[in-house]
């Protein structure tokens, strides 16, 4: 049991946190709407991001043969989906006409613009050049999704890891349960992140109808085209 000398070796939880320099950056002393509309968005991020470490991580493991240990990581992908998922129904709570209000002060910039939903894309397998020229990124993003680009993706490290199980070190047939969970869990985050597209679909065409998005697209009608995607069309090509 810590005592409470111990604990003044620790840092106190805001300072963990770090939530003076979190705070004073997020978007959170704007006009009450504005701040859920825009906080709602930086939290999305910040959860893209944990997202990323986790491919990262999964592929990592596989690569050092630690199959238990990438399917771990990739079994919370689907839950934090599901949290990301849940930001829509705090936006839909927004009136139509605060919506428009913030929409008008918006410009072109759009979650379509968003890096780090790119890079889970590129990184799990569905790879679109296109979006390197996407307007708005910065360099430093367009290296980041270019770096995405040119490495092996999350399908294609699966597939090899996969080969190696059934195969075993000496050619004979080893336990294939660590590729299952890891083959299941990517069908899972998969459909989180389609389900995850067709409820911004769906928020869409609640407050903008069949009107035109923020950057130029089709808005919800594009959305809607997206949610029949997938992020690994090597491994569920059927999803496309």
């Amino acid at each position: 049991m810590i005592d409470a000398a111990e604990t003044k070796n620790f840092p106190a939880y805001g300072e963990i946190l770090r939530l003076d320099e979190l705070l004073a950056i997020a978007c959170v002393r704007d006009e009450a709407d504005r701040t859920l509309f825009f906080a709602a968005h930086q939290a999305c991020e910040i959860w893209f991001a944990v997202v990323l470490r986790h491919l990262d991580a999964a592929r990592e493991a596989m690569l050092q043969e630690q199959g238990a240990a990438a399917a771990e990581h990739l079994e919370r992908l689907p839950h934090i989906m599901r949290v990301i998922t849940d930001h829509f129904d705090v936006l839909a709570t927004l009136t139509p006409q605060s919506f428009d209000e913030i929409r008008a002060t918006l410009g072109t910039s759009s979650g379509f613009q968003s890096a780090q939903y790119r890079e889970i894309e590129f990184a799990c397998g569905a790879k679109d050049a296109r979006f390197l020229n996407i307007t708005g990124l910065s360099e430093g993003e367009r290296a980041r999704l270019l770096e995405r680009l040119e490495q092996p993706s999350l399908s294609s490290v699966f597939a090899e890891y996969r080969d190696r199980a059934r195969a075993g070190a000496d050619g004979a047939p080893v336990d294939s349960s660590p590729a299952e969970r890891i083959h299941d869990a990517l069908a899972g985050f998969d459909k989180s992140v389609r389900s995850w597209r067709e409820r911004h679909a769906a928020l869409a065409e609640q407050f903008l109808g069949a009107a035109q998005g923020t950057a130029g697209s089709s808005g919800a009608a594009y959305l809607w085209r997206s949610a029949e995607r997938t992020l690994f069309p090597e491994l569920f090509p059927n999803h496309e």
